[in-house]
């Protein structure tokens, strides 16, 4: 297999190390680690039909996207994201950052002969393909060393392949279970290691429910009630929602107001004021960068289907 043409900025030589197998039970395996200032890189496409399983380790900052016009997320190192063979992951760091990546490609024939009648499978990759996102989970610390074992070793030419076969199939066993248990639980613990982070979770948005139209209500609020740094709250709703815990209440905000103007009864500046802000141009700002529209016309649309 040939190695995959993958661009990175200011670098002519697309990778620091890689290989790519094609494994006896019908499985193509792409591994490779990459060192760099700045990262932009479109991960390749093996089958035209099938599933990709990709796990991601690194150091420095990393966002991902799962198609080209999608917004960035992150995940936390060690997390796998099980895709649709024709979205291909998007990796991007604006700052130094090394990356190890294993590439698990689960082609269509492979799928049907393998996964054939296995309910859990099926309804995971029903929702990859639905909702066009990744599905994911982290793999836990005994786990992260096969992927280092896989990256770094190289299948000899004299031998059969089923040893890096046997740490692949583990690895799909581990996601396929941890998924399967976070996935068809609760949508929240997708990206989550464990149920404290996951309690910890829907403990600030019960709170962000209760009190993000109050114009006292900020992040330390809720980083009071919950005894938590900003750090962890803001990378785990960044894991789960894509978005920071502020762009989180800005939303409900936006999102109430919304629902507001389409009942006729106030003012924009009365709404502006109810869901908590006491700068009407801010408002309208952050009307406009989620919706693409100003909340006058919008209540104006409104007014003339009603």
């Amino acid at each position: 297999m040939k190695p995959p043409d993958l661009k990175f900025p200011h670098v002519e030589t697309p990778f620091d190390q890689w290989h790519a197998e094609k494994l006896p039970v019908g499985i193509d395996l792409l591994c490779f680690k990459q060192s760099q200032t700045a990262l932009d890189l479109v991960l390749p496409v093996f089958e035209k039909e099938g599933f990709i399983l990709t796990f991601l380790d690194y150091t420095g900052e990393l966002e991902i996207a799962t198609r080209d016009r999608d917004p960035f997320f992150t995940a936390s190192p060690g997390t796998g994201l099980l895709t649709d063979a024709a979205d291909p992951l998007i990796l991007k760091s604006s700052g130094p950052v090394t990356v190890s990546a294993v590439m698990i490609s689960m082609p269509g024939h492979w799928i049907s002969r393998f996964m054939k009648g296995n309910d859990n499978f099926a309804k995971i990759a029903e929702a990859v393909r639905t909702r066009g996102k990744a599905v994911t989970a982290v793999l836990g610390r005994k786990e992260l060393p096969l992927l280092s074992s896989l990256i770094d070793t190289k299948r000899a030419a004299n031998t059969d392949g089923t040893g890096q076969q046997n740490l692949t199939l583990h690895l799909i066993e581990y996601f396929l279970c941890h998924c399967h248990k976070n996935f068809f639980k609760d949508e929240l613990s997708k990206v989550i290691k464990n149920d404290e982070d996951i309690n910890l979770v829907r403990e600030a948005e019960s709170y962000i429910l209760e009190g993000y139209c109050s114009d006292t209500f900020t992040v330390d609020t809720i980083l009071k009630k919950t005894y938590t740094s900003y750090h962890k709250l803001n990378f785990l709703f960044k894991s789960i929602h894509g978005m920071t815990i502020s762009e989180y209440i800005r939303n409900k905000r936006i999102e109430r107001s919304k629902e507001m103007i389409a009942d006729h009864a106030k003012s924009i500046s009365q709404i502006a004021y109810e869901i908590g802000y006491s700068s009407i141009s801010n408002y309208i700002l952050a009307f406009k960068k989620i919706y693409r529209i100003t909340p006058g016309k919008y209540k104006k649309q409104m007014e003339r289907i009603a």
